[in-house]
């Protein structure tokens, strides 16, 4: 079933919903995403944008978790070369290290935090993937990222608990799409999976290698964290008893 919900603004955000007839749990993808056109020609100079689509998301993604915790990197020194994170009661390894950029106005060549001053920025000079380990299996990551500016250049891999399978999924962007200069957008990414529980996210650049992205706000939650998901029949049980009272409430004020 696909969710697609028209927001007034440059882009959209949807909200994509796989549920298995045999599982009560479901895959769920969010994602929102702000193109920004304050950029002309080669110029690097973006001004921020707001990013209803990707706020729309991220509060979509939020709602359907309990209790979790936000890596917003605040707590960091400006120019940390960080090789941990911190997620309330859960930590993970990144590998290699990534540096905190402290930007209190204006942006770093499009790249710029969501709140407070700091984003995580993976620089030209770093390798085209990183990678995230989880101390415990979870169920929910999502993030934002700032100057993606190329169409479908970021893929994720998702490797399971088990250590040995692995989930590979596109995220959707469309700036840059015709070639056009979109630096400073904004996007919004989210997975829920409780049926393939993931010890650790890469993060693979498939074009444009040499240029950076910002990432900031990152959220994990393992699976006590996920709001119950009903199963499609109890969807649909759901929608049918609730047809039932419509019709009962009519035959009602008919003979009344």
């Amino acid at each position: 079933m696909l969710l697609i919900r028209q927001i007034p603004s440059i882009a959209i955000a949807f909200f994509v919903m796989l549920l298995c007839s045999n599982r009560s749990m479901a895959s769920v993808i969010y994602f929102g995403e702000d193109i920004n056109n304050t950029a002309t020609g080669s110029s690097e100079n973006a001004v921020r944008i707001a990013y209803p689509n990707s706020l729309a998301a991220r509060n979509s993604f939020l709602a359907n978790l309990q209790g979790v915790a936000i890596e917003t990197f605040e707590s960091y020194s400006a120019n940390y070369s960080i090789s941990s994170l911190s997620f309330g009661p859960d930590t993970a390894i990144l590998a290699p290290n990534l540096t905190v950029l402290n930007i209190p106005s204006g942006t770093f060549n499009g790249v710029y935090p969501i709140s407070g001053n700091k984003t995580l920025l993976q620089t030209i000079g770093n390798p085209n993937t990183f990678s995230i380990e989880f101390s415990q299996p979870q169920a929910a990551f999502g993030f934002y990222a700032t100057d993606i500016e190329i169409p479908n250049n970021l893929k994720l891999r998702f490797l399971l608990a088990d250590g040995i399978t692995s989930i590979d999924r596109t995220v959707p962007t469309m700036a840059g799409i015709g070639g056009a200069n979109h630096t400073g957008s904004v996007i919004f990414y989210g997975v829920i999976d409780t049926s393939n529980l993931f010890k650790q996210v890469s993060f693979l650049r498939t074009l444009n290698t040499g240029d950076g992205f910002g990432f900031d706000d990152m959220i994990i939650g393992r699976l006590e964290n996920v709001s119950p998901i009903p199963e499609p029949s109890t969807l649909v049980i759901a929608a049918t008893l609730f047809s039932v009272s419509l019709l009962r409430g009519r035959n009602r004020r008919r003979k009344s």
